[in-house]
């Protein structure tokens, strides 16, 4: 006997419900169901769904099994907040990846995925309202259940994705009292309007989200729709352009293919030859409008009610003639090439020569990815006298400790190559030999333009008097007196506080000379 609580009958709910008392007192942690009538997919794929369904796999033993529970199945891809989050929200946030969905992202039920426009079951139903059931099962909690229904245009050729359906449910209807389960073999019932504009196959996606636990439920629901009034949508989607903004020198193609191979001769290519064609939304139009006129077998736009393909600004769907060769089109976007730039930062017009060596640090300062890097010292006589390869990285620091020099001109190239793409620079330098003449006082680094150390070299002996020289601005600068010279040695890669010139701290251990 079914029966309807005080508060459903107060709320006039469209909804009937078979509650025990027994299931009242028991919360069951797991849950499952399926849709009865009309008969599921995977409800046809059981012995009491009368096998109408072959080749279903596992599912075949549990059509009630089609659960979705985020970490435990994982097949969410960007609908799906993170690893460690369970999914909260419904169908249109979260849930199991486009390809997915009729298994529920369950791996192991991935036969209910396969979808051809004659591979499964279907149950011929009118337009308007019409009775879903689902049966449970097991006991549990509900939040709410939704019904979905593809598109008039969707593709039933293609893997069930979140654009083959209106994205507004067709029915939204909450459980009135959250903390009261479903019962083991009980049935709800939902009334769900078929809409009047649609005809012929479609598939309704039924969900059923549970309460304590972070379950969903989906059952889809293969079905003809008979419509005499309304003919069936003489088109099929089989793409879509999304909007992006692009930059000036783009370019868009659309890469056309049957079922076999790809068609290169029809394919479209728009340039993007303005700023405001690379606008999100603008170059969709145009690209659309383009493809239209060059009547390839495709087209671009949005249905109006007279069922015409009309581009619009923002999202274009792309659809064939029932019939056509054309399985997908997809929209391919070649950036243009950004021209790299190369500067080179800190080298000084000269170093000093102490007993035949010299430091000679700088940066090398990239604008672009993905280029390598490579610096060369030579002298007057265009001898080389060292090489480096920097590590990858768009700003690398080169420090040569030249040796057994002689007091000269010397000059550094940097050459930065990226596939066919090379950038050059070069620089001027003098090694000139140590003046002792400024030092009368003793104390290291006391000449005019001298220094201790080039920074961040021997970092560890820092102290009170130190002067080192920045290579990253050219500038000596000489480490505070007690208590701040204990700034002067704290410095790494990752902790830059204290840098000379640099750090934003810096002035609480350096004075610059």
């Amino acid at each position: 006997m079914i029966t309807l609580s005080r508060t459903q009958k107060l709320l006039k709910l469209p909804l009937v419900l078979a509650v025990s008392a027994a299931a009242l007192s028991s919360m069951q942690v797991s849950a499952h169901g399926y849709v009865e009538s009309p008969k599921s997919r995977s409800f046809m794929c059981n012995a009491e769904g009368g096998v109408l369904n072959a080749n279903c796999g596992s599912v075949q033993y549990e059509p009630q099994s089609v659960e979705y529970v985020g970490r435990a199945n994982g097949a969410s891809g960007n609908h799906y907040p993170s690893a460690s989050q369970a999914c909260t929200g419904d169908f249109t946030k979260c849930g199991p990846a486009d390809g997915t969905i009729a298994a529920g992202g369950h791996s192991s039920f991935a036969a209910l995925n396969e979808q051809t426009a004659t591979r499964w079951t279907k149950t011929t139903i009118k337009p308007g309202p019409n009775t879903f059931t689902w049966l449970y099962k097991a006991a549990h909690s509900t939040r709410y259940w939704q019904f979905y229904i593809t598109k008039k245009d969707w593709n039933p050729n293609q893997p069930l994705t979140r654009d083959s359906f209106e994205l507004k449910p067709l029915l939204d209807e909450p459980w009135p009292a959250l903390n009261a389960p479903t019962n083991a073999g009980g049935k709800t019932k939902h009334t769900v309007n078929i809409p009047s504009d649609r005809s012929g196959y479609h598939v309704v996606l039924a969900t059923w989200k549970v309460h304590d636990t972070d379950a969903t439920f989906y059952q889809v629901i293969d079905l003809n729709i008979d419509n005499g009034a309304v003919p069936a949508s003489p088109w099929t989607t089989v793409g879509a352009v999304n909007p992006e903004p692009l930059k000036v020198g783009d370019k868009v193609k659309t890469r056309v293919f049957s079922t076999s191979n790809e068609l290169p001769s029809k394919q479209v290519v728009l340039d993007i030859n303005s700023a405001n064609l690379a606008k999100a939304d603008v170059w969709p139009h145009e690209l659309a409008v383009k493809v239209n006129a060059a009547k390839q077998g495709y087209l671009m736009g949005q249905l109006n009610p007279q069922n015409e393909v009309v581009p619009v600004y923002g999202k274009n769907d792309i659809v064939v003639s029932k019939g056509s060769n054309i399985n997908s089109v997809i929209i391919e976007k070649v950036q243009a090439m950004v021209p790299g730039e190369l500067t080179l930062s800190g080298i000084q017009p000269q170093y000093t020569l102490r007993d035949g060596k010299a430091d000679v640090h700088f940066s090398a300062i990239v604008k672009g990815e993905g280029y390598k890097v490579k610096a060369t010292v030579h002298n007057n006589k265009n001898e080389t006298v060292a090489f480096q390869e920097a590590p990858p990285g768009n700003n690398p620091h080169f420090a040569f400790n030249l040796t057994n020099q002689k007091a000269g001109d010397f000059s550094v190239s940097v050459v930065a190559t990226k596939q066919d793409d090379l950038l050059q620079q070069s620089a001027n330098f003098k090694l000139v030999a140590e003046d002792t003449g400024g030092n009368t006082g003793g104390e290291p680094g006391a000449g005019q333009g001298t220094y201790d150390f080039v920074f961040p070299q021997s970092i560890s002996s820092y102290k009170a008097g130190t002067i080192v020289l920045q290579p990253r601005d050219g500038h000596r600068y000489q480490c505070k007196p007690f208590p701040y010279n204990g700034y002067c040695v704290q410095w790494s890669k990752t902790a830059t506080a204290f840098e000379p010139g640099i750090g934003h701290s810096w002035q609480m251990a350096w004075n610059r000379l």
